[in-house]
């Protein structure tokens, strides 16, 4: 890092993690974050460092012991919307239309993961009127793909998005690996039937590490803002991403920038200290015109 960027660096934090506080002494344990980090364009960046980036946990800046392209397998689950109630009908035309670009993207982006990362894990599941698993965890594309080309309109039903990312988590949590992510597409506008308490989904997020990318595809009103508040939040809590866009067809170019970055992430290692057990909160700063896609909950 130049001596100028060096300058400019502390600024970048300062902004980013709030007031300084004294760095924590050497010793503790090891604690791994995955992140991703992109540039002004949206593109993976191919260098990063330690000199890049600080950790804080707690208020508390925790010592930088390594950074290098993840490794571990990366498992993702895609949830994908399926409702067709009457709003989404008026709003995409017929079932055929939309149903199609579906496939497209979600195939696309599966395409992309393995081809960057084969050994991925990515499963596949629906929430229309339903949360139903239609791909178990595979690093197979022509069994992904299957599942893919079984995507179909169920006419008349709402939505129950809000189950599906409670459910994701919950098989997510369960994987080896702790390089996780969720990947959701939805409908707007739509009639979302979820139950689930937002309090209890952030625990479920917690638990499983997940980040959320999500893209809105809206092509009306907002009929929940519920829903919508809640995507934001996690996509913001767990580092990952919220797009929204009008065209359908966009779609596919968006999941293929997702596969991108989470499967060029980083693996930053960084120490917690022995007496340091419990942290609730992490938070991650880099220098200027880098954009780090990392979760705002502690390792566990």
């Amino acid at each position: 890092m130049t001596s100028r960027v060096r300058a400019l660096f502390p600024l970048v934090l300062a902004v980013l993690l709030g007031p300084g506080v004294h760095a924590v002494p050497q010793g503790g344990v090891d604690k791994s974050l995955f992140v991703a980090v992109l540039d002004d364009n949206g593109r993976p960046v191919r260098e990063f460092t330690a000199d890049d980036v600080l950790i804080r946990e707690d208020g508390q800046d925790r010592t930088v012991v390594a950074v290098k392209p993840a490794s571990q397998p990366i498992s993702v689950a895609v949830l994908v919307d399926t409702a067709q109630g009457r709003r989404v009908t008026d709003a995409y035309g017929s079932p055929e239309e939309y149903v199609r670009d579906l496939r497209v993207a979600i195939g696309s982006f599966a395409k992309q993961l393995l081809l960057l990362s084969p050994d991925a894990q990515v499963s596949l599941m629906e929430f229309g009127q339903a949360a139903v698993t239609m791909v178990p965890y595979t690093s197979d594309l022509a069994r992904f793909n299957d599942g893919v080309n079984h995507i179909m309109s169920r006419p008349g039903v709402g939505s129950v998005l809000l189950e599906a990312l409670s459910q994701a988590n919950g098989d997510l949590a369960k994987m080896k690996s702790g390089r996780r992510a969720i990947v959701s597409l939805n409908l707007e506008p739509s009639d979302e039937q979820s139950k689930e308490d937002p309090a209890r989904l952030k625990d479920d997020f917690r638990k499983s590490g997940a980040q959320l990318w999500s893209v809105s595809v809206q092509r009306g009103g907002l009929k929940n803002s519920k829903r919508d508040l809640v995507l934001d939040d996690f996509a913001r809590l767990t580092g990952g991403q919220r797009d929204f866009v009008v065209g359908i067809s966009a779609v596919e170019n968006i999941l293929k920038a997702y596969a991108n970055a989470l499967a060029m992430q980083y693996e930053v290692v960084y120490k917690r200290p022995e007496n340091a057990k419990g942290a609730k909160a992490v938070q991650v700063g880099t220098r200027a015109g880098l954009k780090v896609h990392a979760s705002g909950f502690p390792p566990q």
